[in-house]
């Protein structure tokens, strides 16, 4: 049975609302540049992307970890369309998931970016190693540059139930890492130093160079 994404929140993160600029929604993360050298009409510019993202993903994921895959979408009334998840969407066929094993939920809309009362969500349990990541992260960084396929324009959360760490790939520029504690996120601040947004490195600096 899919773990409880509520339950998981309210004993790691209460209060959070999980969406979109999760570092600046939680006290303890990580902001990751993803942005490669070149432009984006080259397609070695997304490949740098791609290679990085990963190069996160299987730093915070180890193979056995069970994860959570949040997948979360604004629901706009006017378009019927958006109400509901098909089954043709991207995370769910790549997962192979059926019906059975994925969670579906409606609920009020408490992002920091909210532009709509509501969010329609799914949520299913995957071990790390039966994630197609390296499928998925491609997708949510072709998702401003069509005709790039695939492209993914939901808001997708990888969840380590092990760890409590919450992973977050916004777009082709970056990446969010949160944790309950700085112990959780510090191996990962050490070994990644190269990868860290410069823009927000001297709030990263003042969270976890205190900690060591």
């Amino acid at each position: 049975m899919t773990a409880s994404i509520s339950e998981f929140l309210h004993h790691h993160y209460p209060g959070l609302a999980l969406g979109p600029g999760l570092f600046y929604c939680w006290p303890i993360g990580l902001r990751f540049d993803l942005q490669a050298a070149g432009t984006t009409s080259d397609d070695a510019y997304f490949t740098g992307v791609t290679q990085r993202a990963v190069t996160v993903f299987e730093a915070v994921f180890l193979p056995t970890d069970l994860v959570l895959i949040v997948v979360q979408r604004s629901r706009y009334t006017r378009w019927y369309r958006r109400w509901r998840f098909r089954a043709s969407n991207l995370v769910l066929r790549l997962l192979h998931a059926c019906k059975q094993e994925v969670q579906f939920s409606r609920l009020a809309n408490r992002t920091r970016f909210a532009n709509t009362a509501q969010l329609i969500r799914f949520t299913l349990e995957r071990q790390a190693a039966d994630i197609p990541y390296r499928q998925l992260l491609p997708a949510i960084s072709h998702q401003d540059f069509p005709p790039r396929t695939p492209r993914l324009h939901d808001d997708v959360f990888f969840v380590n139930i092990r760890s409590g760490l919450v992973l977050h790939m916004y777009d082709d520029r970056g990446l969010d890492v949160i944790g309950p504690s700085t112990k959780a996120l510090q191996p990962i601040y050490q070994s990644h130093q190269h990868l860290l947004l410069d823009y927000d490195r001297e709030q990263m600096d003042a969270t976890f160079a205190c900690s060591v």
